[in-house]
């Protein structure tokens, strides 16, 4: 068994920072602009942004995970990301972290049991991101149900 690896968790890290700055600077520089919210649709996408990154990144090799620290890693990089951006209060941080870490987890979870399918035979280049938005797609259909 090869061991853990949290390059997943760093690749999440480096997105959510990056769509952090990207509307501090929208914030900084457009006042006006109307900003995202920071809601369960915009956390599945970066989630789904940073998993086809990691498969692109990883090719053909299969990395495995240690799901509950990945969980715990996640609930940490939504929770002080966007509180530190100053995109959401402190009271509010907490639940987008434990919510957008579930969710990463989750979509983590199902990503990798299908792109394991998608290396196990021929695909195109263009696989994990057409599995990344049916997968973003599915998560949206699944929400308005609950909703």
């Amino acid at each position: 068994m090869k061991a853990a690896t949290f390059k997943l968790n760093t690749i999440l890290a480096a997105v959510v920072g990056l769509a952090c700055l990207v509307l501090v600077l929208v914030r900084a520089f457009a006042p006006f602009t109307v900003l995202p919210l920071v809601d369960i649709p915009n956390l599945a996408a970066v989630s789904i942004a940073a998993l086809v990154v990691d498969c692109y990144l990883n090719g053909k090799n299969r990395v495995s995970h240690c799901w509950v620290l990945t969980a715990v890693l996640a609930v940490l990089t939504f929770w002080l990301m966007p509180w530190a951006a100053g995109l959401t209060d402190a009271a509010y941080a907490m639940r987008v972290g434990v919510i957008g870490g579930l969710l990463f987890t989750a979509l983590a979870f199902l990503f990798s049991s299908i792109s394991d399918r998608l290396n196990s035979g021929k695909c195109g280049i263009l696989a994990p991101l057409c599995t990344g938005f049916v997968l973003y797609l599915a998560c949206q259909c699944f929400m308005s149900i609950l909703l």
